[in-house]
């Protein structure tokens, strides 16, 4: 889905479950698939799709823990086979995106659900949709949890990921929120293939894309079916655009630019709601503290000294449990210390962000690679 300088932008043609109402009734918490029997239904509910060769399954509210919130009677895997062979069929000439949407867990330390829990939950769905996706759309994400277990999950399938994210411009860890820069940097450090953002407020989106500009590594999307950019002044270097069906938008299709490549000389580290600029010469780090259960002290004592990275030593999965279980409590960027590659790799997956692993570590370099792949790691 890539577009070279100069060519048209893609045009992703998102489908929405409120189009087909007979379909989603979730205020009479029911769903009734027999309706997509019917291909006249569905062109009548679509409209025009002629003017772009992607389509967006309405599948973001379908995993399994929306339709347990919703309180909806119905078998995850069935419903998600029964919409996508529907749509897949019919638009045979097009290349599908499975929409994958915020889930509604309240995740370990906030809640109980583990993070691999949720993981699970979207693999179930994910695992269905990948027999007809031609590629992943993670959307309206607004937490780094969802965000990192979706994005993990989506990747299994080997399949191109754009992720689209609701977001504020700027820093915001109140309910793990993300920012904008935040999701990017983890997005694009974890493999996604591009990354979009819509705006929940009266942010300016010009303005939130310039930002992200400085720093994509992947190309930006811009998100019609909301606010965002609804003036159809959408920067030249954004070459996928989210549409609603229906009749072809009035925006430049036209003359994309495509992103700059960045040479930085500092490194960008994300934790939750947070993003940190570190340059390499002036960084200090900690000295490495000790995982156990009840560490939140320790952790708030060494984020208000004067190091820029918090080392942590995980030796056992207890240790990447317990720290995971404490996290939230730092303020700064986190390098693991570890010998044990299990451990490490559980410490990586847990962490809401992007992290550090210290290059002292005896581990491989290979196992260091595929985990710095998987997860979006540095060794440093």
């Amino acid at each position: 889905m890539n577009t070279d300088d100069g060519h048209q932008r893609n045009i992703i043609i998102k489908l929405k479950e409120k189009q087909f109402p007979h379909v989603f009734d979730f205020k009479n918490k029911k769903i009734d698939v027999s309706f997509l029997d019917n291909p006249n239904y569905i062109k009548n509910a679509v409209g025009n799709v002629d003017y772009s060769d992607f389509i967006a399954l309405p599948t973001g509210l379908l995993n399994g823990s929306v339709l347990n919130s919703l309180k909806i009677d119905a078998n995850c895997e069935q419903v998600n086979l029964s919409v996508a062979s529907s749509f897949s069929s019919l638009y045979n000439n097009k290349k599908i995106g499975a929409v994958i949407g915020a889930s509604m867990e309240e995740v370990e330390p906030f809640g109980e659900t583990s993070f691999t829990e949720l993981i699970s939950i979207y693999d179930k769905q994910v695992k269905v949709l990948n027999q007809f996706a031609d590629f992943f759309i993670i959307d309206k994400i607004k937490t780094m949890i969802d965000l990192r277990a979706a994005l993990l999950s989506c990747k299994k399938t080997d399949k191109p990921v754009l992720v689209n994210i609701v977001a504020d411009r700027f820093e915001n860890t109140e309910n793990c929120a993300a920012s904008s820069l935040g999701g990017l940097v983890t997005a694009q450090e974890m493999g996604a293939c591009g990354f979009g953002f819509c705006c929940d407020n009266d942010e300016n989106p010009s303005e939130i894309a310039a930002e992200l500009l400085k720093y994509a590594k992947i190309p930006l999307i811009a998100d019609l079916t909301e606010k965002t950019f609804s003036d159809g002044n959408i920067p030249k270097e954004i070459s996928t655009v989210i549409c609603r069906s229906g009749n072809p938008h009035s925006f430049d299709k036209t003359e994309v630019t495509g992103i700059v490549e960045h040479k930085d000389d500092f490194f960008i580290f994300t934790h939750y709601g947070n993003v940190f600029f570190l340059e390499a010469d002036t960084t200090e780090i900690s000295e490495p503290i000790k995982c156990q259960p009840n560490m939140e002290e320790i952790i708030y004592e060494k984020c208000k000294s004067s190091c820029d990275i918090l080392r942590v030593e995980v030796n056992s999965i207890d240790d990447a449990l317990d720290f995971a279980r404490n996290s939230h409590m730092s303020t700064l960027p986190v390098m693991f210390l570890s010998e044990n590659v299990m451990a490490l790799r559980m410490a990586l997956m847990l962490y809401q962000g992007t992290a550090l692993i210290d290059s002292s570590t005896l581990i491989p370099e290979k196992e260091l690679e595929k985990m710095c792949e998987k997860y979006g790691a540095v060794v440093y």
